[in-house]
């Protein structure tokens, strides 16, 4: 058994294809329409419970809460489409889109960073750029995202 195939993986390659939106995108795990094959359980996963935490919630901490989602989500496609273009280099229709995500998420992160706190290195290079005197290391203001808290 020892020098026995269990199996033999065979992957396709990708096309470029239809993209979901950021929205449907990281609730379904991928930004490509032909990739999306749910798991059969999906269905049965219970739905956010975002009114009753909202109500607990200030209206400080709901728009950190929103903004951080907006990052997520086109933090996201940003990834999956660098996975992507990490197979097809030449697909100028994927470049095209990953620029622009790029961009996007750069702006979302420096909004995140002047309205809460800094996320990554490069926030914190922009807030050294824009106040070159300054002397705040900031990570300590906010909550690290994974732990599921913000502001």
């Amino acid at each position: 058994m020892q020098n026995a195939h269990l199996a033999v993986a065979s992957v396709p390659v990708q096309n470029w294809g239809e993209l979901y939106d950021q929205d449907a995108a990281l609730k379904t795990g991928t930004i490509f329409k032909d990739l999306d094959l749910p798991f059969f359980a999906a269905d049965q996963i219970p739905g956010a419970l975002s009114s009753l935490e909202d109500s607990l919630k200030s209206p400080e901490e709901i728009k950190c809460r929103d903004k951080m989602l907006e990052v997520q989500k086109v933090s996201f496609m940003m990834d999956d489409l660098r996975l992507y273009l990490d197979t097809h280099p030449e697909d100028q229709d994927a470049l095209a889109v990953f620029r622009d995500v790029v961009r996007q998420r750069k702006q979302t992160l420096s909004e995140f960073a002047e309205q809460f706190y800094p996320l990554t290195p490069d926030c914190m290079a922009e807030i050294y750029e824009k106040e070159p005197s300054s002397s705040c290391y900031c990570w300590q203001k906010g909550a690290a995202p994974w732990e599921g808290v913000c502001c």
